[in-house]
């Protein structure tokens, strides 16, 4: 045999295994590739079936509180229309109609679509209507053209029970349009088609639209959904395009969602790979052509390549070797590289959003019980307090201690949904400031003096230096800061501790420094303890008490202030300091004091109460006859009317949720009478938002004050 032939069968087996763990390594990227684009396509799937859930269940804790109206509960469909339209013209999450449907038959008893004594009509999925039933559960109907919208609708249905049983079923018809704009935002490439379908594999929403018009999904996607809940498949699309296909079903609604991808897409994001097939191949031939003088450095680095690639497909680039001088295996090092950057880029990217999921989700376990704690402390005592009335009405001592415990625990229920309401409207953005100049000294003084002689601080030492420092700012709302801030002091301050309040003016800055000797901060805590629902380490006796909204509202109070707050400590057991920067102004020019008007004594006022629940009508009734007043009930609206129009009352209590009519329209029609248009009309009410109060005003009360009602402040108010 020749040194030529020699020299070719010794390049010929040295570069065969070279090509056969080349094209194994690149077989092996070509199937993680295909499966990561699989993985990748499923997971947007399954991010939308989770918003398309969430969309679906934002409907069904609305109508879970709507079926606990005591109208509904008791039977009586024409009051609770009057609450159902109401709650349909609040609701901005494309409610279309609320109906009440019979659950053993599943037939319509009421649609705000249908005037009252007008033929209901069928019920559209009355099956839906008798799973809710049956289940106790909310369920999610198919979607179907509205008889009276012509518009694809569905329904989110959620049982009414008493007693353990069913009386009703109560539904949200909701346009589909909530669920074509979810999809409308999905980034997907302009190619993709993705679809929402309900049960009976009719299209809810899907983009982009075709042009047949068709309503119902192909044959090969019927079958796909029938055979498994969740998968992914080469199909067709019902014009006979060739895809890969996604999809997954809703085990909540049994909606699903399908995302095609034109079989190109994917075979494109592959081209590449199966170029480097070509490119071994091509090295091979080269190897063979210029003999034993590239053999070498053609067999070396591309068998370390091969060796490199599983590590590759994992993300792990640390051994690849160098790419030497040739131009194909530097560009097959550089690809590899850019794979496994893309690998671990992705992978950590899905790292981050699992632990953000963990978080959220740690965090509403935390407040749930939080919530839970907080509430059933207040609602123990309150119950022992009914028990001590019930065993003690003959012991005045025992009467004045449950008097006090009442007190105190329904104040302490109060602040605790204050502050719930008061974050959400500070979130979404509801609040609004009315700055005036105020010193911040002054009002820090006034805030210290009322809890000074409250006794706030009579097992702790307060010690203050305020200078003047004038800022631009809503009273209210700087008095707020001032109460929390104190309030966090107090709370993590042993008895015996210290309380440092410190107001002065630098440069251009007002700043109010509070500090105290108390339990302090980690680093870990200081970097979150603005965050919503963030508190210090609790025993499980949680003396401090709170829901940890607190510090979050007074962030973000400070934020609209355009000033800055930050929190120093130095270590657990070290005490904590909070720093509030806001901007500085010029004092203003002091206007003449007017004489304070002088106090007058209460009068006994005859007065009308309107209040559908019994025990706050007759408890409140009763204290205002202790103070001397002449009370007179009514248990609605039209009661309420015809009393005022005997009595000619001084004063008039309503409240806004009335069976018949709603304190509204009272109010309006007790000022649309000459005879009492003196009277002073007060709205006593849960509702106790800036949009509430807007609205008593508007329809002519003279006060606005919410549940539950100080006396104090409603004698003020009578005066």
């Amino acid at each position: 045999m020749s040194i030529r032939s020699r020299l070719r069968a010794l390049i010929l087996f040295t570069l065969l295994p070279v090509a056969i763990f080349s094209i194994g390594g690149a077989y092996l990227l070509v199937e993680r590739e295909r499966e990561t684009f699989e993985r990748g396509a499923r997971d947007r799937v399954r991010a939308l079936i989770t918003a398309v859930d969430a969309e679906l269940n934002g409907s069904v804790a609305p109508l879970q509180l709507l079926a606990s109206s005591p109208a509904l509960q008791a039977g009586d469909l024409s009051a609770f229309r009057a609450e159902a339209e109401r709650a349909l013209a609040a609701r901005q999450g494309g409610w279309v109609s609320i109906l009440v449907s019979d659950p053993g038959s599943g037939a319509m008893l009421l649609n705000l679509l249908v005037a009252p004594g007008a033929p209901l009509g069928a019920t559209q999925d009355p099956a839906s209507v008798l799973e809710a039933a049956r289940r106790l559960a909310p369920t999610v109907s198919r979607v179907a053209v509205g008889p009276q919208t012509k518009r694809l609708l569905f329904a989110v249905r959620v049982p009414v029970v008493r007693d353990g049983d069913a009386i009703f079923v109560l539904s949200a018809i909701v346009d589909s349009d909530t669920i074509a704009r979810l999809v409308e935002r999905q980034p997907l490439p302009e190619d993709w088609a993705i679809a929402v379908l309900d049960q009976t594999h009719r299209f809810v929403a899907r983009r982009p639209v075709p042009a047949d018009g068709r309503q119902f999904a192909s044959d090969s996607l019927k079958q796909a959904l029938d055979n498994a809940p969740a998968g992914w498949e080469r199909g067709t699309l019902g014009d006979g395009a060739e895809i890969y296909r996604a999809f997954e079903r809703s085990a909540f609604s049994r909606w699903s969602i399908s995302m095609a991808i034109p079989r190109r897409a994917v075979d494109e994001s592959l081209r590449g790979l199966w170029l480097l097939f070509a490119g071994f191949a091509a090295a091979t031939a080269l190897g063979l052509w210029i003999a034993l003088r590239l053999a070498a450095r053609l067999s070396q680095p591309i068998s370390a390549l091969a060796a490199a690639a599983p590590a590759l497909g994992r993300g792990d680039a640390s051994n690849l070797p160098p790419p030497g001088p040739l131009d194909e295996v530097r560009r097959l090092s550089a690809a590899l590289t850019e794979a496994a950057r893309n690998v671990r880029e992705r992978e950590e990217r899905q790292r981050q959003a699992e632990q953000a999921l963990r978080s959220a989700d740690r965090a509403k376990d935390e407040f749930l019980a939080m919530l839970g704690h907080e509430l059933r402390n207040p609602l123990a005592s309150i119950s022992n307090a009914a028990q001590l009335l019930r065993m003690a009405r003959d012991q005045p001592a025992i009467l004045a201690q449950v008097s006090d415990i009442l007190g105190r625990q329904v104040e302490h229920m109060a602040r605790l949904v204050d502050d719930l309401l008061e974050v959400g409207r500070l979130a979404g953005g509801k609040v609004r400031l009315e700055r005036t100049p105020l010193d911040l000294a002054a009002a820090a003084s006034e805030v210290i003096g009322t809890w000074r002689s409250g006794g706030r601080f009579i097992h702790h030492e307060v010690r203050e230096t305020l200078q003047p420092a004038w800022v631009s700012g809503d009273r209210a709302r700087i008095e707020q800061v001032l109460t929390n801030l104190l309030d966090n002091a107090l709370k993590y301050t042993p008895a015996g501790g210290r309380i440092g309040i410190e107001v002065r003016r630098e440069g251009g800055e007002a700043v109010l420094e509070i500090s105290d000797t108390g339990e302090g901060m980690s680093p870990e805590l200081i970097a979150r303890v603005f965050d919503l629902f963030v508190q210090g380490e609790r025993t499980l006796a949680r003396q401090p008490g709170g829901l940890g909204i607190g510090l979050t509202m007074v962030k973000r109070l400070v934020e609209m202030h355009d000033g800055v707050i930050r929190a120093q400590s130095a270590g657990a057991g070290r005490g904590a300091k909070f720093s509030v920067r806001l901007p500085a102004i010029d004092p203003p020019a002091l206007a003449a004091a007017g004489a304070k008007p002088e106090s007058r004594a209460q009068a006994r006022l005859r007065m009308l109460l309107v209040e559908d629940n019994a025990d706050a009508r007759e408890s409140l009734a009763a204290l205002l006859r202790l103070e001397g007043h002449e009370i007179h009930v009514a248990p609605d609206g039209a009661r309420g009317l015809e009393a005022a129009k005997a009595l000619a009352p001084h004063a008039v209590l309503v409240d806004i949720g009335l069976p018949d009519m709603d304190g509204y329209e009272l109010a309006r029609r007790l000022r649309a009478d000459p005879a009492l248009r003196a009277a002073r009309l007060v709205a006593l009410t849960g509702y106790g938002t800036q949009e509430d109060r807007r609205r008593a005003l508007a329809a002519g009360f003279d006060r606005h004050l919410a549940k539950p009602v100080d006396l104090e402040t409603l004698q003020e108010v009578l005066r």
